[in-house]
């Protein structure tokens, strides 16, 4: 049955009014889900071709947060410039033209071929895999707004609002626990360009339906929605862009913390954006839901428990994990409930929605581009703390002096007097934080950052002459280490020692029973600590990602100069370990090893492309069929035994767990390695199985890892 407005305005039968409201429900719904469901989906599938580091995820977000801006600035033009028939009939061929980019697989030909700072090939590929439908998705909210209210006048659209924010926070929150764990990224793809046409389907219908029902010239009336007070002034304006900003760079700083440290993760990366994400809603949904009497406090409690964590290495996962988040909470809660109180009226919300999406892209600018252009750490989340706290200060004051009340002079002088309070209260914190990042660069001889990290080399017990030594990190990560006294510089020290997998792999191996020359891969160079193995004639060939690593393992550490000069080579290879030997199996074909050491995941962010069955498949070209593959999986919060226990056995391979203790005196750093061989002759070798550890009893079930398909959740200590 039609209404009979209608009726009155087109003579064509139309779909019941509750049936309308009910499509652009869907619409609404699926387009908010699809927006968040894709960045997860997208960022894990390209993440193994740029090292698998968590700053591919910084820089994923800056694609999306730069792409919600041009859906924004879209929607913000066709609303107000074009008629409802143009935007129609546009908006419908423009989602033709989306779907001719699906599905949403990234092109492996994309994958990059040198090494050097992929930030801008990771943009290019996301630009061309998922540019046009993502884009087009974050203009759907305001557009459909408009439609919605031009079509059905007289009912709320804030019903649309609210299941844009379920449909988000349902897509970031089912990723991790459900479809990354139980759906191959290919099925996956799939899936979500299937929904997609969907979703063009119902959008192009009511974008249809609003052109043929418009008059020629008419365009749609801003809907009612309750905005603010706040005047358009331009230091409103730049809170506009300062406090989104700042969010963005809180909401980025913490996840590199969490990425870097433990593992580059969707949950790690879903977590924050939903918390994120729910401040945002909480704060714009309820104008009363932020109180600054109450929350300004919490904030400070916040900040304090943020710059907390930072220096608790040690601290289990879990709490690392809640307290971050508990602090990147609480921080955009108090940024996006300022931002709420500086609403102008009604008529000026498309333009305050498009300053505050601009203001996101500027936060994902300055973390992804500008800090590690600047920054030598990880520095950002040190200096997110301080400008919160400023920001949030400032706007208070500049509120409470706009409107100080009935007892003007009383409650100005308060406020200045609890803003001082407050800005020593921030100085304290600078402080603080200025000295924990000095602690961090203390004694630091070299120190750089790229894409890939902070690298640094410092001495340790500089003043103890036979316990000095170099010592080289990437981020909280030892990288390897030399003592300085020349008697000890070449000892077999660290995860490397005699009794260690890799020692039983270099010393144990029948070549050098038969005193034959050992060729040797290594896969993460670090210091370069085994190659104190090498010996004249053995040829090694070195796989590095960063290339401030190989740098600073040539200019100050001697194992690569000090096996050249006894008669070893030393080939050191830039580039992401599996894509370069890829890329020889090419072009030179088999590189022919006795030894392939991967030793990439002693670090908490584990690169999971290394460890997968197309991995293992490529790994086993390049050896000889008496070599042995030896991985570090030396690991504070991953259990990575189960995984290689299974792919051994997939393929036919023994697979030893091999568990050295520690020994100061010495040197030696607790390490668990795996061994796995055809070779049976290494294998029952009883100089080796006198080292072999059972493997752990934990009740986590052998899996395979694929391209398509991996997830760790399982193997978390």
């Amino acid at each position: 049955m039609t209404s009979t407005a209608d009726n009155a305005s087109n003579t064509t039968a139309v779909p019941p009014r509750q049936e309308r409201i009910l499509l652009y429900a869907a619409t609404t719904f699926l387009s908010a889900f699809l927006l968040f469901q894709v960045q997860p989906l997208i960022g894990k599938a390209i993440l193994p071709w740029f090292g698998g580091g968590s700053a591919v995820w910084t820089t994923t977000m800056l694609f999306f947060q730069v792409a919600l801006l041009g859906g924004y600035a879209y929607a913000h033009f066709v609303s107000n410039r074009l008629s409802l028939k143009r935007q129609g009939y546009l908006h419908i061929a423009l989602l033709a033209l989306a779907i001719l980019v699906l599905p949403i697989i990234p092109d492996p030909g994309w994958k990059p071929e040198s090494a050097g700072d992929p930030t801008w090939r990771v943009l290019l590929v996301l630009a061309l895999t998922v540019g046009a439908p993502y884009t087009l998705l974050s203009s759907t909210a305001p557009l459909i707004q408009r439609w919605f209210t031009h079509d059905l006048p007289g009912v709320s659209p804030y019903r649309l609002y609210s299941l844009s924010n379920i449909g988000s926070l349902l897509a970031l929150l089912t990723y991790p626990f459900l479809f990354e764990r139980f759906i191959g990224l290919q099925v996956q793809a799939w899936l979500w360009s299937g929904s997609y046409v969907l979703f063009a389907l119902c959008c192009s219908y009511l974008a249809w339906r609003v052109a043929r029902r418009a008059r020629p010239d008419e365009v749609a009336e801003e809907p009612h929605e309750e905005g603010g007070t706040a005047a358009v002034t331009p230091a409103n304006v730049a809170l506009w862009l300062a406090l989104p900003a700042c969010a963005s760079v809180v909401l980025l700083a913490t996840t590199n913390q969490l990425t870097q440290d433990v593992a580059p993760i969707p949950l790690l990366w879903v977590m924050p954006l939903a918390l994120y994400l729910l401040t945002f809603i909480l704060c714009f949904g309820d104008d009363r839901t932020y109180q600054p009497v109450r929350d300004v406090p919490l904030l400070a409690a916040g900040l304090a428990l943020g710059a907390f964590v930072l220096g608790q290495v040690s601290m289990s996962l879990l709490w690392q994990i809640l307290l971050y988040a508990a602090a990147m909470f609480i921080a955009c809660f108090a940024l996006h409930g300022e931002l709420v109180r500086l609403r102008p009226p009604s008529k000026y919300l498309t333009w305050f929605y498009l300053v505050v999406s601009i203001g996101g892209a500027i936060g994902g600018l300055l973390v992804a581009i500008a800090a590690p252009a600047f920054f030598t750490g990880y520095w950002e989340y040190h200096v997110s703390l301080v400008a919160t706290a400023a920001l949030v200060i400032g706007a208070r004051l500049l509120d409470v002096w706009r409107h100080p009340g009935e007892n003007e002079a009383r409650t100005r002088q308060l406020a200045l007097g609890g803003g001082a309070v407050a800005m020593v209260a921030t100085a304290v914190l600078a402080g603080f934080l200025v000295r924990e990042a000095r602690g961090v660069n203390r004694d630091a001889l070299l120190q750089t950052r790229n894409f890939y990290g902070t690298v640094r080399v410092f001495q340790f017990n500089a003043d103890i002459p036979d316990a000095a030594m170099q010592v080289m990190v990437h981020g909280r990560i030892l990288h390897g280490f030399q003592y300085l006294a020349p008697e000890k510089r070449a000892a077999h020290t660290g995860y490397y020692g005699p009794t260690s997998g890799i020692g039983a792999a270099m010393q144990f191996h029948p070549a050098q029973a038969k005193q034959q020359p050992m060729n040797v891969g290594i896969v993460g160079l670090g210091a370069g600590m085994v190659a104190s193995y090498a010996e004249k004639g053995d040829a090694y060939t070195l796989y590095e990602i960063n290339d401030t690593v190989i740098d600073f393992a040539e200019r100050q550490f001697t194992y690569l100069s000090d096996a050249r000069a006894r008669g070893a080579t030393m080939d050191n290879q830039i580039g992401d370990g599996r894509l370069v030997l890829e890329r020889e199996m090419r072009t030179n074909g088999s590189k022919q090893f006795d030894v392939l050491a991967l030793d990439a995941f002693s670090g908490d962010a584990v690169p999971v492309h290394l460890l997968t069955r197309e991995a293992f498949a490529m790994y086993e070209r390049h050896m000889k069929p008496d070599g042995v593959i030896a991985v570090n999986i030396s690991n504070r919060h991953i259990d990575l035994s189960p995984v290689l226990r299974a792919t051994a056995a997939e393929r036919g391979m023994g697979a030893l767990l091999v568990a050295a203790n520690e020994d100061g005196a010495a040197g030696i750093t607790h390490s668990v390695w795996v061994l796995l061989s055809k070779n049976r002759e290494f294998l029952e070798n009883p100089k080796v199985t006198s080292l072999v550890s059972p493997w752990p009893d934990n009740g986590r079930p052998p899996m395979i890892w694929t391209d398509d398909f991996s997830t760790i959740y399982d193997l978390l200590h």
